[in-house]
């Protein structure tokens, strides 16, 4: 038995976390003599070598080979992030940027300026105007002309007056990390950061929208309608 470290121990051709099993779709790939750990980042994002190939395993993506990346002489630059270097390009956990990210500027956790080029996480941002592009909210984010959602344009939003609906954020309540609603001067809108997509609420006026907390869920509020997750609760009375 071999220990790897951060809790990773090599036994015969198994490579285990504590009492569980890893990289078993690579055991035919792994060449185990020469595997060892490079760097680890808490109990989160863990890189490995062989004398062949690269390896990592995180909270962010299965345990993976970084194709591509040359083992003799790849760095982990930021185990944090999940950024490594190989001399020649820049990996973002097991994907290769399509950017020199030495060069780039981060907005947030998800979207980087290269040049005059926006990225989210590794895909290009297509549209968008990188000298006035701005965060709102997490993946939220906007430049001059549109409102982009995990990278890709909202259609039909007045972006100049897209805003957070007042109260969203006056008190804790559950989801607060990835929900709220904004409207802009014609719709309401319902955001959940790790949904699919932005939701409109079909026929509700941004005047006559508002939002309560009540038992720590965030409803939103049009006449007598009231919503929760952006959906209709039919005869659903907020004290």
């Amino acid at each position: 038995m071999k220990d790897m470290g951060h809790g990773f121990t090599l036994v015969d051709r198994s490579i285990y976390l504590y009492d569980s099993e890893k990289f078993t779709r690579l055991k035919k790939t792994i060449d185990y003599d020469s595997f060892e750990m490079i760097k680890a980042f808490e109990d989160k994002n863990f890189y490995f070598r062989d004398k062949n190939r690269v390896y990592v395993t995180s909270y962010m993506c299965n345990a993976s080979v970084i194709e591509g990346a040359k083992p003799e002489s790849f760095k982990v630059i930021n185990a944090e992030d999940g950024i490594g270097y190989d001399g020649n390009n820049y990996y973002w956990y097991d994907t290769c940027l399509p950017y020199d990210y030495s060069k780039a500027v981060k907005y947030n956790e998800y979207y980087v300026r290269a040049g005059d080029k926006v990225y989210f996480l590794t895909s290009i941002v297509e549209g968008a105007d990188a000298n006035t592009f701005n965060i709102i909210w997490q993946n939220v984010a906007r430049d001059s002309k549109s409102l982009f959602f995990k990278g890709i344009i909202v259609p039909e939003v007045d972006v100049e007056t897209f805003k957070t609906v007042p109260g969203c954020f006056d008190a804790d309540h559950l989801n607060q990390s990835h929900t709220y609603y904004a409207a802009d001067r014609n719709n309401v809108y319902f955001i959940n950061t790790i949904g699919k997509a932005i939701k409109r609420l079909a026929g509700v006026k941004p005047s006559n929208f508002s939002v309560k907390i009540v038992d720590n869920r965030l409803y939103g509020i049009s006449g007598k309608d009231v919503y929760f997750f952006g959906i209709k609760k039919k005869g659903l009375v907020l004290g």
